[in-house]
C-alpha cells in the first residue's frame, strides 16, 4: 500500500502536465511563457522528454559513448536474426546435391524460419516486460547461439530443419525488444536518428547474409561453412553483450530514494545481465498479465493496426525479390537464366544495401528537418502524424524500383536493371521503416518492443508467404505482370498510411492514457 502511494509521487515527474497538450507534446520552449522546472537539452530549448532523474541507475543520464556502444550492440543482435534467416538461399544448392531433395524441400527450413521470427517475437516482447531487457537478450542470444552451432554441425536435413527453427525462435528476440533498450536510453528529440542508425544494420541484414553466404559458398562448395559463420556472428554478439549491455528498464513512477540500488561495477551489471537482479526485484516489474495485456492492447487500436496493415503491404515484397533473384540468376542461360554463380550472386545483394544506405544519410537529417519544422510552424507543439510524410517520397522509389526489377527479368536485359530497380526498392524500405516506426513509438511510448513485435510481424507474415508464390507466379504470368501487381500493391500500401495522417489525431486522443503520455 505505503508502495503504491510513493509511486503517485516520483521524484521527477517524466512529462510535466505543463508540455502535455490535446494530443501532442510541447517539445520546444518556444510555445512556452513559464519554464521554470523543466530540464532543457544543450541548446536551451528542447526540452528534455522524459525529464531525467539523478538516480545512478536512470540511463538517460549515462555518457553519449556508453549509450552508443549499447546501440551498436542492439543494432548487431537485430541483424543476427535476418542475417540467419537469409542465409539460407546460399548453400541451398549444395545442400540439395548432398541430400537428394529438390530444391523446394530443401528450402522449407528456410520458409519456416521466417514465419518464426515473426511469430516468437510476440512471446519473447512480454518477458522484457515482466522480467527485463537485458536477461532476455543475454539468454536468447546464448540459446539461439547453442541451435546455429548445432546448424553448422548438422550432417542430414531432418536434425538441419529443427536447429534452424530453434535458432530462429530464440535470435528473434534481439530484433524485437531492440527498440525497448533505444527508447529506454534516449531522449524524445533524439529517437528519430538512433532508429535510423538501428534500421540501417537491421534492413541492410536480409541482403547482407546471402552476399557473404554466396561469396563463402563460392569458395569452399562446402553448405557447412556459411552456418560456421553465423556462429561467428552471433558469438560476436554474445562478446557485445557482456561488454556492454545493462538493464535500461527504469520505472520512473517510483520515487529516486525507492528505487532498487544499481551498483555500477561489472560483478552487480552481470547480475542484471543474468537477470538475478530483476528475480530479487520482482515487484518492480509489470506482472506478466499486464505484459500480455498491452500487447493485445496496443494491436486493437485503430491507428497502429493500419499502420501495420500498410507495412505488411510495402514491405512482403523484398522477401520475394530475394526468392526470385537468387533463382533467376542463378539458372543456366540455356534455361532461361542468367548463369550466375556463387560469387557473382553475392555481388547482386549489394545493390539494396547501397540503396538503404543510402537512404539512411537522407533520412538522418530528413526526418529531423520534417520535426523541426513542425513544431517551429506550431510554436514549439509536436504531433507524431509529421513522422509519415517520408512514407510517400518512399514509395516514390519502391513502386518504381519493383516495376524495374520486374521489367529487368522477363525481358532478360542487363543485370544494371535489376541491380537499380532492386536498390531503389531497398531505398524506400528503409525510408518507410524508419518513419513507421518513429511514428508507432511516439504513439505508444509505453509499449516500445510491443510495437516493435507487430511489426516485425507484419514484415515477416508476408514475406514467408510470397517465398511460397513469388516464383510460380512469375514463371506463369510473366514476371513482368507479377512485379507490376506487386508495385500496385505497394501504392495502395499508402491508403492507410492517409488515413492515419487524416484521422490520427482524433484516433490517438481516443487511445487509453497509459499508452500515450509517459515517453
Amino acid at each position: 500500500m505505503e508502495q503504491k502511494e510513493l509511486a503517485r509521487s516520483p521524484t521527477v515527474d517524466p512529462v510535466p502536465d505543463v508540455i502535455m497538450v490535446d494530443g501532442g507534446l510541447l517539445i520546444s520552449t518556444e510555445g512556452m511563457t513559464n519554464t521554470s522546472g523543466l530540464q532543457l537539452g544543450e541548446d536551451g530549448t528542447t526540452v528534455l522528454i522524459p525529464q531525467p532523474t539523478d538516480h545512478e541507475g536512470d540511463c538517460l543520464n549515462w555518457s553519449s559513448t556508453r549509450k552508443h556502444l549499447l546501440l551498436v550492440t542492439i543494432a548487431w543482435g537485430a541483424l543476427c536474426a535476418d542475417f540467419i534467416g537469409a542465409i539460407g538461399s546460399a548453400p541451398i544448392m549444395f545442400q540439395s546435391i548432398e541430400w537428394g531433395l529438390s530444391l523446394d524441400k530443401t528450402n522449407q527450413p528456410n520458409s519456416i524460419v521466417v514465419l518464426l521470427l515473426g511469430l516468437f517475437g510476440l512471446v519473447w516482447v512480454p518477458m522484457t516486460t515482466y522480467w527485463g531487457r537485458a536477461p532476455v537478450l543475454f539468454w536468447t542470444e546464448v540459446l539461439g547461439f547453442a541451435f546455429t552451432l548445432g546448424t553448422a554441425l548438422s550432417k542430414d536435413y531432418n536434425t538441419f530443419f529443427a536447429m534452424r527453427a530453434l535458432s530462429a525462435v530464440f535470435l528473434t528476440a534481439a530484433q524485437t525488444i531492440s527498440i525497448a533498450f533505444l527508447k529506454d536510453m534516449f531522449f524524445f528529440h533524439e529517437r528519430t536518428r538512433k532508429i535510423g542508425l538501428w534500421a540501417c544494420l537491421y534492413i541492410c541484414s536480409p541482403y547482407i547474409g546471402p552476399m557473404l553466404g554466396n561469396f563463402v559458398v563460392g569458395k569452399t562448395h562446402n553448405w557447412h561453412d556459411p552456418y560456421w559463420m553465423c556462429v561467428g556472428v552471433i558469438g560476436l554478439q554474445i562478446v557485445l553483450v557482456i561488454l556492454f549491455v545493462d538493464e535500461t528498464w527504469f520505472n520512473r513512477e517510483i520515487p529516486s530514494q525507492q528505487q532498487p540500488p544499481r551498483p555500477q561495477n561489472f560483478g552487480a551489471r552481470m547480475m542484471r545481465v543474468l537477470g538475478f537482479w530483476q528475480i530479487a526485484n520482482q515487484s518492480y516489474f509489470p506482472s506478466l498479465k499486464d505484459a500480455y495485456r498491452s500487447l493485445i492492447v496496443i494491436i486493437l487500436q485503430p491507428h497502429f493496426a493500419l499502420i501495420c496493415i500498410s507495412y505488411f503491404l510495402s514491405f512482403m515484397w523484398a522477401i520475394g525479390i530475394n526468392v526470385t533473384t537468387s533463382i533467376i540468376f542463378g539458372t543456366p542461360i540455356e534455361f532461361g537464366g542468367y548463369g550466375y554463380n556463387n560469387i557473382n550472386l553475392g555481388w547482386l545483394h549489394w545493390s539494396p544495401i547501397v540503396g538503404i544506405v543510402v537512404a539512411e544519410f537522407f533520412g538522418h537529417y530528413f526526418n529531423d528537418f520534417l520535426a523541426r519544422q513542425y513544431v517551429h510552424k506550431h510554436d514549439g507543439i509536436f504531433e507524431p502524424e509529421v513522422r509519415l510524410w517520408p512514407i510517400y517520397i518512399s514509395a516514390g522509389f519502391s513502386v518504381p524500383g519493383i516495376i524495374l526489377v520486374g521489367q529487368s527479368i522477363h525481358h532478360h536485359l542487363p543485370v544494371a536493371g535489376v541491380a537499380f530497380g532492386w536498390g531503389m526498392y531497398g531505398l524506400g524500405v528503409m525510408l518507410s521503416s524508419v518513419a513507421v516506426t518513429a511514428y508507432s513509438l511516439d504513439s505508444f511510448p509505453m509499449a516500445p518492443a510491443e510495437v516493435a513485435a507487430w511489426l516485425n510481424l507484419a514484415r515477416t507474415i508476408g514475406g514467408f508467404a510470397v517465398g511460397y508464390f513469388q516464383q510460380p507466379w512469375g514463371a506463369k504470368s510473366g514476371f513482368d505482370v507479377s512485379f507490376g501487381i506487386q508495385s500496385v500493391i505497394v501504392a495502395v500500401s499508402l491508403i492507410p498510411i492517409a488515413v492515419v495522417h487524416q484521422y490520427g489525431h482524433k484516433m490517438r486522443l481516443s487511445t487509453a492514457k497509459k499508452y500515450q503520455t509517459g515517453l
